[in-house]
């Protein structure tokens, strides 16, 4: 589910300005992902993975893995410190040995993901892998051009369908 209750303006287009998705699994695994992005609210950026032996807190700065009753944390000066930092020397170091990196298919699985949870609030239905494998929906403009492009009307969960 989301909604738009702070970013409501023409300005904002037709986004939403928070979700929760709840992302299932063959396996029967759950995601949980709940977002908001409005103004003057506490922000955070991480995940929280739960398991059967353990938890992980992931954060832009920090991570944190709790087994068994024992924290474990990568310094900032480990191969993990600096995730960022980290990821664009591993690129460049692959890209140097002649063997680059090809996140690509990764890539746009990940962002196919992003999209299949909001096409779920949007419509207010259960959206799976092949269903938004076979949709039917046209994300890019009819033309590309300079100026304004028309804005579809904000979705409207029950009533929005899933093309």
């Amino acid at each position: 589910m989301g909604g738009r209750q702070v970013r409501t303006d023409p300005k904002w287009g037709n986004i939403y300005d928070h979700f929760s998705i709840t992302y299932e699994y063959a396996n029967g695994a759950r995601v949980f992902l709940h977002c908001r992005q409005q103004d003057g609210c506490q922000t955070e950026n991480g995940e929280h993975v739960y398991g059967t032996k353990g938890t992980c807190r992931m954060t832009i700065d920090k991570h944190t893995i709790t087994a068994d009753g024992t924290n474990w944390s990568p310094t900032t000066k480990g191969p993990f410190g600096q995730a960022y930092q980290t990821e664009h020397e591993e690129l460049i170091a692959s890209i140097r040995s002649g063997k680059p990196m090809n996140d690509g298919e990764r890539s746009a699985q990940s962002t196919l993901v992003a999209i299949m949870g909001r096409e779920a609030a949007y419509t207010g239905k259960r959206v799976t892998w092949d269903q938004i494998m076979k949709s039917k929906q046209e994300l890019l403009p009819k033309e590309f051009a300079w100026g304004p492009h028309p804005v579809p009307p904000v979705a409207m969960p029950g009533k929005t369908k899933f093309v």
